[in-house]
């Protein structure tokens, strides 16, 4: 059967478009992995959480943060959040704070039920883009390790069980360092 000059155009495009979302799908997570290095001092931002409290991140300062972007859709995100509990009730007593980071378009009370339902003890802020753009986010989960003085220790992109065993180390690594 011959094709025409229709279906061969069709056809080249069809696999031109296989090619990109195949170049997207393995290139792209290694690139968001391998980007140069943040600035050192993790970008301030002030905003209203779930509960109503304002979260200024500069005035965190003396206390070890960890920053989880995330959105309820997104399955490793679901997955990270019983962990991320058991560290907030681990080392809430030792100056740490976890501030969720929800990039969530569904709106607010799509994420305040989604908290709700999974219990999360730690405050919870709707994410501007422009603040996902400063942390230079480009897929979630992912997480920001920030110490007494401000400065980002250590920037985790996925999730898995290995991933949390690593968070929970350098955690107290950090926790442990004298302030």
């Amino acid at each position: 059967m011959k094709m025409g000059a229709h279906g061969q155009r069709f056809l080249l495009r069809s696999a031109l478009l296989f090619g990109l979302c195949l170049g997207w799908t393995f290139f792209l997570p290694q690139c968001a992995q391998e980007k140069k290095p943040l600035t050192d001092w993790a970008s301030d931002f002030s905003l209203k959480a779930l509960n109503d409290q304002e979260i200024t991140l500069s005035r965190l300062r003396g206390k070890v943060v960890l920053l989880d972007f995330w959105a309820t859709w997104c399955s490793p995100c679901r997955e990270s959040i019983p962990h991320l509990v058991q560290l907030y009730r681990t080392y809430r007593e030792n100056e740490f704070e976890i501030i969720g980071m929800s990039i969530d378009k569904g709106g607010e009370m799509v994420v305040r039920h989604f908290a709700k339902s999974m219990e999360i003890p730690y405050p919870i802020v709707m994410t501007p883009e422009d603040v996902a753009r400063a942390y230079r986010v480009t897929s979630i989960p992912t997480l920001f390790l920030i110490d007494r003085e401000g400065k980002i220790r250590e920037r985790i992109t996925g999730f898995n069980l290995t991933v949390a065993q690593q968070i929970h180390s350098k955690i107290g690594a950090i926790i442990s360092e004298k302030p």
